[in-house]
């Protein structure tokens, strides 16, 4: 069975339950006898697993996958999260995912700041990351990004991940969506970190394989090509060939009298050479006061 963490403050009476289960165990193994403030500190190791508002903290407080929701298997866990630590510690960039069930009455976009900020996400002195969030309450997802993620994930290149991820989403393809995120993650902050962030015309491309296509498109282009010349070979009846291109003249049927060069006008156009708006990435401030980008929608 897998391990399940009481993240929600609906679960506090879960929590609750095994406090006095745990009050329970020791007064029967001490006589009776149970320092109080053993239950106090059980309580709050329980339902303190998680934070969305106080003091935000130093480190990273939980793993870079949390899924609350239960969306994957223990080894779809196992291997996301193997994939996502080695992604953060390459890049020294965190890229999370967390999945609930509910958003505790905020919007997605201050569920993900806060998660984000309240729990020691983000790595370096900008805590450089970016955390996707997804809710089931009402099939929400919304990525946050902070420090250099504001930079490598321009409001461009989190709608092209949106657009990869979300089909994955919808049909219920977690594992699928939670991995393309990370690789385009790892992809966008490798490719700002060479000065050239995804934005704009400026997109990854897809794969694309040239054999394939240059044997296909030779298959193609020889065929056509024999039916045009059988074609035009089957109009040829009467035309004998002839030695040079002499033969094709009447003799005398054409004289130049006259040549000259005449400058008939000149045309030129004009526009605009594109700027650069600077980094591409629309930013807001969350409930601590960080700032953020991001970008979110249904699945």
């Amino acid at each position: 069975m897998k391990e399940r963490s009481l993240t929600y403050p609906g679960r506090r009476l879960a929590a609750a339950a095994f406090a006095l289960a745990a009050i329970s165990a020791a007064l029967i193994l001490t006589d009776g006898t149970f320092p109080e403030n053993t239950v106090l500190t059980a309580y709050a190791e329980t339902v303190g697993e998680y934070s969305l508002e106080g003091e935000m903290p130093e480190e990273r407080q939980l793993p870079r996958l949390v899924d609350n929701a239960d969306l994957l298997t223990e080894e779809e866990e196992s291997e996301l999260l193997a994939e996502l630590d080695e992604i953060s510690e390459r890049q020294a960039f965190d890229v999370a995912v967390v999945t609930v069930d509910s958003l505790e009455g905020r919007t997605p976009r201050e569920y993900a700041d806060d998660f984000y900020d309240y729990n020691g996400y983000g790595m370096g002195p900008g805590n450089d990351g970016a955390l996707l969030l997804i809710s089931m309450e009402a099939r929400d997802w919304y990525i946050t990004t902070a420090g250099y993620g504001i930079t490598a994930l321009t409001d461009d290149g989190l709608e092209y991940i949106s657009d990869e991820i979300v089909p994955y989403l919808s049909d219920g393809e977690y594992k699928e969506a939670f991995e393309t995120y990370a690789r385009l993650c790892d992809e966008f902050v490798t490719e700002a970190r060479s000065g050239h962030p995804y934005k704009g015309d400026h997109m990854p491309r897809g794969s694309f394989n040239w054999a394939v296509a240059l044997l296909i498109s030779l298959v193609i282009g020889g065929i056509a090509s024999a039916v045009a010349v059988e074609t035009m070979r089957s109009r040829l009846k009467t035309v004998r060939p002839r030695g040079s291109a002499a033969d094709y003249v009447r003799p005398g049927s054409m004289v130049l009298v006259r040549q000259e060069d005449c400058f008939l006008h000149a045309s030129v156009s004009r526009r605009a050479r594109p700027k650069d708006t600077g980094s591409g990435s629309s930013t807001h401030r969350s409930s601590s006061g960080v700032s953020h980008g991001g970008r979110g929608g249904k699945f």
